[in-house]
């Protein structure tokens, strides 16, 4: 449902590169999870090797909840845009359904599900 969502808008979709970093469940959302409440986490990404990818580790090693980590930085309005309009395709999405989402049987996250 989100490669539909975000094929459109030419957003690609890929898995956590780094999935040992445990960001799922070091999110916001997670304490959602815990209760049952279904929510969802959504990182942006880079090609391995890519300048992107230089330029997202210096940020984590120089500004990642560092005092400079604040409202003035540079921002991909363009970028931002397509993302929240993916994201709101996804919502919609996901509401005309007929079932309600859940969890895959073998999903560690399961025995959270109400």
């Amino acid at each position: 449902m989100l490669e539909d969502a975000a094929r459109p808008l030419g957003v690609r979709v890929e898995m956590d590169p780094e999935p040992q970093r445990n960001r799922f469940i070091r999110s916001d959302q997670y304490s959602f999870i815990q209760r049952g409440i279904p929510a969802l986490a959504f990182k942006f990404g880079y090609e391995k090797g890519s300048p992107e990818e230089a330029i997202a580790r210096k940020w984590v090693a120089e500004r990642y909840h560092a005092p400079s980590d604040d409202l003035a930085q540079p921002v991909d309005l363009e970028a931002a845009a397509r993302f929240n309009a993916m994201i709101a395709r996804l919502v919609e999405a996901v509401a005309n359904r007929e079932q309600r989402p859940r969890w895959k049987e073998e999903s560690f996250f399961r025995r959270f599900a109400r």
